[in-house]
């Protein structure tokens, strides 16, 4: 990654994401009312719903990797904190990393509505099963991880859904910015 070689277009694009994805993120949300305790007190455990994970497919087609990453990652943690679910910062960089970059290594295959709707779902389904996993480790209360992969399920089915819509109509601006996944062929028995 070469900060040097960043042009002024190149650069409004990485912010409009980046502030695109914090904004869709943090006011396209519904929290929800989920506590856990804390010593001898009930916290709220800062669960929300969002249209944010739509703004991971835009900011990949349009940056590629890396910085369709980056800006997915860094949007929806800051977000995170503005919002006031800080125990969710580190498991939002790290899953929405982990799902721009499979945005990025199979959006070129979306060349029809079938490939669209699998990435998308495959997608969406890092972040159900990331936070799931994110909410035993942190929050340790099986009740709120229950019903906070309920609120990922519905939202990974709409921001899914949009997903796909999105890498079936959108084009890849930086193609030779994305993430190639090669796949060796099976040998051919003579």
């Amino acid at each position: 990654m070469d900060w040097k070689s960043i042009d002024k277009r190149q650069l409004i694009t990485i912010l409009s994401c980046f502030v695109g994805t914090f904004l869709v993120t943090a006011l396209f949300r519904v929290d929800m009312p989920f506590t856990y305790t804390l010593g001898s007190q009930q916290v709220s455990a800062g669960v929300y719903a969002t249209l944010g994970d739509a703004c991971i497919y835009v900011s990949v087609l349009m940056l590629g990797a890396p910085w369709g990453v980056i800006v997915s990652a860094l949007g929806a943690a800051l977000a995170d904190l503005v919002v006031g679910s800080k125990l969710f910062i580190i498991g939002s960089l790290i899953i929405k990393s982990a799902m721009a970059l499979f945005v990025a290594a199979f959006a070129l295959k979306c060349d029809d509505w079938k490939k669209c709707i699998v990435v998308a779902g495959m997608t969406e389904a890092i972040m159900v099963l990331g936070y799931f996993v994110y909410d035993l480790l942190i929050v340790r209360e099986f009740v709120v991880a229950g019903l906070a992969f309920l609120t990922d399920l519905a939202q990974g089915a709409i921001c899914g859904a949009l997903g796909a819509v999105i890498l079936r109509y959108m084009p890849v601006m930086e193609p030779e910015k994305m993430l190639r996944v090669r796949r060796t062929p099976p040998e051919r028995e003579e």
